[in-house]
């Protein structure tokens, strides 16, 4: 294992990440920080970094240069965006980070900053074979990038920005936005966004997928005024009709009045509505009915790149889904059986697909990828004590910030691993599940009890199980094949099949131990 930090000095904040990379090339968080120090704060007038601002930014680049070596870091590395890119006298900046912070800054161009947010979000996000249009809006431009799941097709970067129309149109003042200033800014975004609109008109995309703290605070701010108090926006989705009504509420507040808006960021409190903006013109351009939000960005997109940078990792990490990716750092680093996890993922994978044939379930191939997930992380709790370990099953999948998933699909997994064991969905059924989804739940729930069952000694003796109809269709026949005699395994299926009886309305007989393979 070795120590990776990484710095994005952007216009309104500078974040640092440090992450620990381990053999299988995952990275594990050990420290995010984040200071708003505004860096482009009266800059984008005359192009120059502020005494002030300048000085903020030595101030936090020393102190996070300082936590990322406390950690042994093997290698800093330190991106500016547009704030830097555009002032005159960023040599001077850059010369003293070296100096005052022993760090180096590499500027990048707004097409590399919209490349390294492309493998940030996307690395987060499970998009199959679709296409998304990502947008990020920062302080001092827009990044808009065109991509699927391994590679982008268009890169753009807008001069549009939260803190950039802030001091265009004045926005930070104290007194509420009127509506004429509101249209003049999407107006302006619109017409900056206009030839970008149109290269992805011809092109086309499948979702739009928003990240940044602009636009997750607006998503925030909209969810507590719908919902309330919410757990997570990670792949929130903000309908435009929701988005503009937010909009409407805060333009019509002053400063002391938005900083008491449920939801919203202190910090961005006087840049919100410039911001929003923005992603307003951004929306109705492309004509967007919603966005996806994630909460991955640019920093993400550093630890990747370098990731990258390393023979062979491109590929191996590109040929496994985000969400595969995400359970599986999960269930290394709680140190799981991923043998036994797997041969009963492979059990409840057949048993799943057999069922369906028998016209069981009426579920399908999204349904099966989550009885997978809940197979392999079963018995990740005995990572905290094996006594309620299934419980503690729950409690790691339901927060550890899984990739790709939406937050019922995590609820469900979490559920089912949950209820391997005695516990059922039913019976805990929690408010933030549909009645639907507990169904689901039980249901991948029963099949995972069975397919458990059938590796109860974990020394993988069951090849192959075949399920049928027999006296028509009240009794399932589960037939069962092994590489030698799996006496623990037929007692534990004898045990564990009521609940499966009870949600699928049928009897389960075990017909035979069969040595070796059907047909055999």
């Amino acid at each position: 294992m070795r120590t990776l930090s990484v710095v994005d000095i952007g216009t309104n904040s500078i974040r640092l990440g440090v992450v620990r990379i381990d053999d299988n090339h995952n990275y594990h968080p050990l420290a995010l920080n984040k200071e708003v120090i505004r860096l482009g704060e009266g800059e984008f007038g005359h192009n120059r970094l502020t005494k002030a601002a300048m000085e903020r930014g030595l101030l936090v680049l020393k102190k996070f240069a300082d936590i990322a070596n406390a950690y042994n870091s093997s290698e800093i590395v330190v991106v500016a965006t547009a704030a830097a890119r555009e002032a005159q006298n960023r040599a001077e900046f850059v010369e003293r980070a070296r100096e005052e912070a022993g760090v180096e800054v590499k500027v990048i161009s707004g097409i590399e900053e919209a490349r390294l947010i492309y493998l940030g979000v996307s690395s987060g996000i499970d998009l199959n074979s679709h296409t998304a249009l990502f947008v990020d809006i920062g302080g001092g431009t827009t990044e808009l990038i065109l991509g699927g799941s391994h590679d982008y097709s268009l890169l753009e970067s807008l001069k549009l920005g939260a803190i950039r129309f802030s001091d265009m149109f004045h926005t930070h003042e104290q007194s509420p936005v009127s509506e004429k200033t509101y249209r003049k800014m999407v107006d302006y975004s619109l017409g900056v966004a206009n030839h970008a609109v149109r290269k992805i008109a011809d092109q086309g995309y499948d979702l739009l997928v928003g990240s940044s703290g602009t636009i997750m605070n607006l998503a925030e701010i909209t969810a507590r005024r719908l919902e309330g108090e919410i757990s997570s926006i990670r792949n929130y989705y903000l309908k435009y009709e929701d988005l503009q009504e937010t909009i409407s509420i805060l333009c019509k507040l002053d400063l002391r009045q938005r900083l008491n808006v449920p939801g919203i960021n202190p910090d961005r409190a006087d840049i919100i509505v410039s911001g929003a903006a923005i992603l307003d013109a951004i929306m109705k351009g492309v004509k967007a009915p919603g966005i996806q939000i994630s909460d991955r960005a640019l920093r993400d997109g550093l630890v990747i790149d370098r990731l990258f940078q390393e023979d062979t990792v491109r590929e191996a990490y590109l040929g496994t889904s985000v969400r595969e990716r995400s359970i599986m750092q999960l269930g290394r680093a709680c140190r799981f059986e991923e043998n036994h996890g797997q041969k009963v993922a492979g059990l409840a994978g057949s048993i799943f697909d057999q069922l369906k044939q028998l016209g069981i379930h009426p579920y399908g191939k999204v349904e099966r990828e989550l009885l997978t997930y809940a197979a392999l992380m079963h018995d990740i709790g005995t990572f905290i004590s094996y006594g309620d370990h299934h419980k503690h099953s729950y409690y790691l999948v339901r927060n550890s910030n899984l990739l790709g998933f939406t937050d019922d699909e995590i609820e469900i997994v979490a559920t089912a691993a949950m209820c391997h064991r005695k516990l059922t969905p039913q019976k805990l059924r929690p408010q933030r599940m549909s009645a639907a989804s507990v169904r689901m739940a039980d249901v991948l729930c029963s099949i995972l009890r069975i397919s458990d069952a059938l590796d109860r000694s974990q020394l993988g003796l069951v090849s192959e199980v075949i399920c049928r109809f027999v006296q028509g269709n009240k009794v399932l026949s589960i037939e069962v094949y092994a590489t030698e005699d799996c006496p623990l395994e037929m007692w534990a299926l004898e045990n564990k099949k009521s609940f499966f009886e009870r949600i699928f309305g049928v009897g389960i007989i075990i017909k035979r131990v069969v040595m070796g393979k059907p047909g055999g």
